[in-house]
């Protein structure tokens, strides 16, 4: 059986058709590679960005702490000194 001169330049356009959709899909893969390093990239600086940020804010927690003592020992020692000072005002010097 011998095919028929149109059949075969069907094929053609066929296999044709074929290998350029191929070479397109083989194109989007390669961008499509390349987009998923990038996004792994930005991953990666974001990921770091975050545990700066989980860091920064347990030193802000540890500060505000010490702010929060520090004020406390800062009222406890106006309220010593005016104590201290109410019985000197008493002692009448006079």
């Amino acid at each position: 059986m011998s095919m028929s001169i149109e059949k075969i330049e069907q094929l053609e356009e066929l296999v044709a058709s074929a290998v350029e959709g191929l070479s397109n899909l083989h194109a989007e893969n390669m961008r499509l590679e390349q987009r998923v390093r990038e996004l792994e990239k930005e991953k990666e600086t974001a990921l770091k960005e975050n545990e700066k940020g989980k860091d920064s804010l347990g030193k802000l927690k540890q500060l505000e702490a010490s702010h929060r003592k520090l004020e406390k020992d800062r009222s406890e020692v106006r309220i010593k000194v005016q104590n201290v000072l109410q019985k000197i005002e008493k002692m009448n010097f006079v």
